[in-house]
């Protein structure tokens, strides 16, 4: 079963990056509460539950995102925090950060309280709105913490609208929780394939094991510098789960956001609308970033 998840942030600039984590997480069934950031911080440790585990959102003060992990804990998670933002921002480092005055203790109560089951992740303020690190957060703590969801069975389901909804099969659904019948009854609780991609756009693919840039090109109809173009990647090297941008077809732009840009402006420029730009590159919001790059069609 997923652990209790509890996300918490304490800057209001915050808030965007925060949200959307938990709606990743909740809308794949994870047992998941957003901690509002007008309690305090013993406020928030007095409402999370034992064994469960906390992600705790921070500015970083310095260029780039920094990833802090209990001192009990192996680097494991932290690692793989590391291994893949790193593919698409500055990530400078992940560590430990001691007490000064208890070398014994960590520095944030938040991980203090909750042995290895916490993280810290530190961002630069100028990525808030980049949704790749959103979605490989996301991607990274789930297969953590155990990537299958539980839903619960309810009156009127069906295994074949459940698979439907959950963009997997009957059969899957029926191996993964050893059924012999498609007879279902109230309260059941069934495993369902987590699947990510569901909760991105149709312009991203996620690295499997295997993968080239070749048959990624392939498989979309189009072409490896194209991808390492839209992508800024200086090598045909990817790693698992590495979050690609696809173009879904070759009528389209790329464009690089500068100082002073606004949605507004480059839609205006482009001659098309912000509603479009917004859909096309899975925008919840007009905030952007100095080099986020956008797809104009």
């Amino acid at each position: 079963m997923n652990k209790d998840i509890y996300i918490e942030y304490d800057n209001s600039k915050l808030k965007n990056i925060s949200e959307e984590l938990y709606n990743l997480f909740r809308n794949n069934n994870y047992s998941v509460t957003l901690l509002n950031n007008n309690l305090s911080l013993n406020e928030k440790i007095s409402l999370i539950k034992s064994n469960s585990f906390v992600l705790s959102n921070k500015l970083n003060a310095k260029d780039s995102i920094e990833i802090i992990y209990p001192l009990r804990s192996n680097d494991t998670l932290a690692k793989e925090l590391y291994d893949s933002l790193s593919n698409i921002t500055n990530v400078s480092k992940y560590y430990q950060l001691r007490s000064p005055s208890n070398t014994a203790l960590d520095y944030y109560d938040i991980l203090r309280n909750y042995n290895d089951q916490a993280i810290i992740i530190k961002y630069n303020e100028s990525i808030l709105n980049n949704t790749n690190i959103i979605s490989r957060i996301y991607q990274v703590i789930s297969n953590y913490l155990g990537n299958n969801n539980i839903y619960i069975v309810k009156s009127g389901d069906s295994l074949y609208a459940i698979a439907k909804k959950y963009n997997t099969t009957v059969d899957e659904i029926k191996k993964i929780n050893n059924l012999t019948s498609n007879l279902l009854s109230i309260g059941q609780k069934l495993t369902i394939p987590n699947n990510i991609e569901n909760n991105l756009n149709n312009n991203t693919y996620i690295v499997k094991s295997g993968d080239s840039l070749y048959a990624v090109a392939k498989k979309y109809n189009t072409t490896v510098d194209e991808i390492k173009k839209i992508n800024n990647l200086t090598s045909n090297l990817l790693s698992i789960n590495q979050v690609l941008f696809i173009p879904s077809n070759n009528d389209y732009t790329i464009y690089t956001v500068v100082k002073g840009d606004s949605l507004y402006a480059i839609a205006r420029k482009f001659n098309t609308t912000v509603d479009k730009i917004k859909k096309d590159n899975n925008l919840t919001n007009n905030l952007l970033s100095i080099n986020q790059k956008l797809i104009i069609k």
